[in-house]
């Protein structure tokens, strides 16, 4: 769906982006992450031509950007930005429905797509349909930002720092939104951001950018598993990347069948995450928790020295390489 290669952008002298080559796969959810500076911003608008890039190649399904219309190419690309950019005069339906408007659809067509939206995005119509964004919380005027750049259908949508002014209740909420949809509506997403636990839980494909570089890229588990140097180790948490590769991992796939006697009181859904696991036993002072699924009736156990035997492996090859 989007490749770059060799892409360089150029200030005057100053080099933002130096020779990167990237692949998203239609389909896939792509984060952006590094240091302020790093390059990840400039990158993302490269891709609409909100900054045009100095050198190399930037095609959307195996055309260059340079030969579409900028207008019409950002019309068809959906765009989320931090602080929502929301018109403050305009209701909430009508900026959720400004791209199909200018893309002249019709009135019906315009109404049907924003109800689908906002029902989708937890905003009833009846309660924010007339509201303007002053009246809105920042994870409500978040949300109409996201209806707003998916109101067209696009294929592709850009993400920059969106749940980045949000307090962390608010932004686990969205990104627990955000992944629901992408699993329903599986756009392509470019999404940048600074908070690596964000960037693992949302991202297929992780692109880690240091002063304007690509220093490594491939998926989240790979990457904790093989971080490249100690600049993208120290990025992913350091001591703590056993930790957030245990967040990636469900508790179904590391149980094991049921003994002949299981706690009583510790159960944990076999749905949740490997890391919540480890949590729990910590917290209730136990080895062992008893696995339940989503009728509450037990399904396996959860042991402390299976995690620990299964790691193992995982420890030996990260020292080897």
């Amino acid at each position: 769906m989007i490749e770059l290669a060799h892409v360089t952008k150029r200030f005057d002298d100053a080099v933002a982006v130096d020779d990167i080559s990237l692949h998203i796969a239609k389909g896939k959810f792509c984060a952006l992450v590094g240091t302020s500076g790093c390059g990840k911003s400039t990158t993302l608008r490269m891709i609409n031509r909100l900054i045009e890039h100095s050198e190399g190649d930037i095609l959307l399904d195996g055309q260059p950007i340079a030969a579409y219309d900028p207008v019409k190419l950002r019309r068809r690309i959906g765009y989320v930005i931090q602080h929502t950019g929301l018109f403050p005069h305009w209701t909430v339906a009508r900026n959720i429905g400004l791209v199909p408007r200018l893309l002249k659809w019709s009135a019906a067509e315009v109404q049907a797509k924003v109800d689908e939206l906002m029902g989708l995005l937890g905003l009833p119509k009846d309660e924010f349909a007339h509201k303007y964004p002053h009246q809105l919380s920042g994870g409500q005027a978040q949300r109409v930002g996201v209806a707003r750049a998916l109101a067209a259908d696009p294929d592709i949508l850009l993400m920059d720092e969106p749940f980045g002014a949000l307090d962390p209740i608010t932004r686990e909420k969205l990104q627990d939104e955000l992944a629901r949809l992408q699993a329903k509506m599986h756009k392509t997403v470019v999404f940048v951001t600074h908070d690596m636990d964000e960037a693992l839980r949302l991202a297929d494909h992780l692109v880690v950018m240091r002063e304007g570089r690509i220093v490594q890229q491939g998926t989240p588990l790979a990457l904790l598993q093989h971080p490249q140097d100690s600049f993208v180790e120290s990025l992913l948490g350091g001591l703590e990347r056993g930790l957030k590769q245990a967040a990636l991992t469900r508790v179904k796939d590391h149980m094991a069948p049921m003994g002949p006697t299981l706690p009583a009181q510790s159960r944990i859904p076999a749905t949740f995450s490997l890391r919540q696991g480890l949590s729990m036993m910590l917290r209730d002072h136990t080895d062992r928790l008893t696995v339940v699924d989503q009728h509450d009736v037990p399904v396996g156990e959860l042991t402390l020295r299976k995690i620990v035997k299964e790691a193992q492996p995982e420890q030996g090859k990260a020292r080897e390489s």
